[in-house]
C-alpha cells in the first residue's frame, strides 16, 4: 500500500508546492526551480522504493505464519531422524533401548508433594518400568503372564476420551493428562500400551482453578519437582471447562506428532 514518507513533511510540501506555483505565475522562472526539480525527481525515486519495501515487508509477513509453521514441522522431522539413527545405532550394539516412540495418554493426581500415578509419584517427566516379581530383566515389559494378569510396564491409553472415563475424576480431586512417548520395548493391548519407558512430552494440569498447558521439556520436568508452580497460570472457574481445555490441547499435541512418529507398536 502506497504512502508518503512523513505525513506531516508531505504536507508541508504540499503547501510549499501550491506557494512556489503562485509566484510562479506572478513572476515567471524562478531562480533554483532546478534544485527543486531534482530532488522532485530524487524524492519521487525514494517515494518508489519505499512503497515497493511497504508491500514487501506486507507479503512476507503474509508469508511468515506457513513459514514458522514449516520450520516447527521439519525440526520434529529432524528429530525423529537423528533419534532413528540413535535407535539403529542401538539395535546394531544391543544397547537395547530405543528413542523412537509410541504414543499415548496417562493420567496423574496432582498433590504437594508430586504428580502421583495409578502405583507410583512419578520422579520426574521419565518413568522406566520395572518388574516387581522379576526384577534386574531387561526384558521389561513382560509378555508370558510371569508377573500377573495385567504385567508390568509404563500404562498409556490410546484414547484420553476413554482414558477420562475410565477414572472417578472427581473422587481423584485435581488431575494431570499428558501425551506420552514410550520407548524401548512397549506392547500393545486394546486400548493402550505397556512400555520400558514412558517421557511426557505434553502435559494439561489443574490444580484449584489454575490451568496449565505445556510441551515445553524444563516446564514440564518443574511440574513434577514442583507442582504449585501451576498456580502461576491462568483461572479457570468451571471444572468441565478445564477438562475440555486439557483434553483439547493433550488430543491437539497428538495430531501434531503424529506425521514423524512410527506407526509400529514397537520401539
Amino acid at each position: 500500500m502506497a504512502s508518503e514518507i512523513g505525513t506531516t513533511s508531505a504536507q508541508r510540501i504540499v503547501e510549499l508546492r501550491a506557494e512556489v506555483r503562485r509566484y510562479q505565475a506572478r513572476y515567471g522562472t524562478l531562480e533554483g526551480m532546478d534544485d527543486v526539480l531534482r530532488a522532485e525527481s530524487a524524492l519521487a525515486a525514494r517515494q518508489r522504493r519505499y512503497d515497493w519495501l511497504v508491500e514487501e515487508a506486507e507479503r512476507i509477513a503474509r508469508q511468515m505464519p506457513a513459514a514458522e509453521s514449516e520450520v516447527e514441522r521439519l525440526e520434529d522431522w529432524m528429530e525423529f531422524c537423528l533419534a532413528d539413527v540413535i535407535a539403529r545405532t542401538q539395535k546394531a550394539h544391543a544397547e537395547g533401548w530405543s528413542p523412537v516412540p509410541v504414543m499415548g495418554y496417562r493420567l496423574w493426581a496432582v498433590t504437594p508433594e508430586g504428580l502421583n500415578g495409578v502405583r507410583m509419584t512419578w520422579p520426574g517427566r521419565t518413568m522406566v518400568a520395572t518388574c516387581r516379581l522379576r526384577s534386574g530383566d531387561d526384558e521389561v515389559p513382560h509378555t508370558d503372564g510371569g508377573c500377573g494378569r495385567l504385567g508390568c510396564g509404563v500404562y498409556a491409553a490410546k484414547s484420553v476420551d476413554r482414558l477420562l472415563h475410565e477414572f472417578d475424576l472427581d473422587g481423584i480431586g485435581d488431575v494431570a493428562v499428558g501425551l506420552v512417548a514410550l520407548t524401548g520395548k512397549v506392547v500393545e493391548h486394546e486400548t493402550g500400551y505397556r512400555g520400558a519407558m514412558a517421557t511426557v512430552v505434553a502435559l494439561a494440569a489443574e490444580l484449584d482453578t489454575h490451568l496449565l498447558v505445556t510441551s515445553d521439556p524444563t516446564h514440564i520436568e518443574r511440574v513434577f519437582a514442583h507442582p504449585a508452580v501451576i498456580e502461576a497460570e491462568p483461572e479457570v472457574e468451571e471444572p468441565r471447562q478445564r477438562l475440555l481445555q486439557m483434553e483439547a490441547y493433550v488430543e491437539q499435541q497428538a495430531r501434531r506428532s503424529a506425521p514423524w512418529t512410527l506407526a509400529s507398536n514397537s520401539g
